[in-house]
């Protein structure tokens, strides 16, 4: 099965934001991030104010609107480099074709002259969201638009299809 449809700039960044949610280092690092934040900053105040109840008081406070702010501010700066990222690598070319089929060997796809192929055996998930079907592998990962789709049932032929050719290339994984 063959579909395609035009992307942009915003939408990449989408894609990455994505995928690397799924990424079990970086969450590990936002954690380490969040934390360490949150003590430099509850020390820093504890420091500044002096050692004293009501310091610690605000040390706690500072430490509390660190972990509860810091995933926000997290998400704006890593979603505002990856818009630099690509802006440097595509520059003000803004709508790319993107090329997505279904083969008995795995998820094909072509866009901006890169012709990947994701095997069966790799594929990890495959996400039904409300904006797209996102399809993630251990070395890489598709997110196909609705848009590439002519009506809901081509949608879900897609999906039934990807299943079944996941499912018949796990039990040869296991072998």
């Amino acid at each position: 099965m063959h579909v395609q449809f035009t992307h942009n700039q915003e939408e990449i960044v989408d894609a990455w934001l994505r995928a690397s949610k799924r990424s079990q280092v970086i969450r590990r690092m936002r954690r380490r991030r969040s934390v360490l934040l949150a003590l430099l900053a509850g020390l820093f105040v504890l420091v500044f104010v002096r050692f004293s109840i009501s310091g610690i008081i605000a040390a706690a406070v500072a430490v509390l609107l660190c972990l509860l702010t810091d995933p926000w501010f997290y998400r704006y700066a890593h979603r505002k480099s990856l818009r630099k990222l690509i802006k440097e690598r595509y520059g003000e070319e803004s709508q790319f074709d993107c090329q997505v089929e279904l083969l008995p060997q795995g998820v094909k796809t072509n866009t901006s002259d890169v012709e990947l192929t994701l095997p069966w055996e790799t594929i990890a998930e495959i996400v039904e969201t409300s904006d797209s079907v996102d399809i993630f592998a251990r070395q890489g990962f598709c997110i196909i638009r609705n848009r590439a789709f002519s009506s809901g049932d081509e949608r879900q032929r897609f999906i039934d299809l990807a299943h079944e050719y996941v499912n018949k290339a796990r039990p040869m994984a296991d072998k």
